[in-house]
């Protein structure tokens, strides 16, 4: 199993609802491929020390796994994935970082 990780830094004009009709958004697009075995996404949790922290603090996290790096491949190239993403970064102006990797147990 093959998970991708998604973290997104939002900026503070991003609304609550505008976050979630963008998770709502990408859920039905990875809805529509079966290559696609899950799907979830929660905000970050903050604490004092992550308002003046070095790093990129993230706002939310994604997660989805497919069976193998190919499916992985196969659906991240596809134009409809390339058009969300282009059209979901224009509206929100959100950052964004990402990680495939094997399922961890922790």
């Amino acid at each position: 199993m093959i998970v991708h990780t998604l973290i997104y830094r939002f900026p503070a004009t991003v609304t609550e609802q505008d976050q979630q009709e963008f998770f709502a958004a990408m859920k039905e697009l990875l809805d529509r491929h079966d290559t696609i075995k899950g799907f979830d996404h929660r905000p970050h949790l903050w604490l004092p020390a992550d308002k003046g922290s070095r790093g990129i603090t993230a706002s939310a996290i994604a997660q989805f796994s497919t069976e193998s790096l190919d499916d992985l491949k196969t659906f991240s190239e596809t134009p409809e994935v390339y058009d969300f993403t282009t059209q979901w970064k224009g509206k929100l102006q959100f950052e964004a970082a990402y990680a495939n990797h094997e399922q961890m147990s922790v």
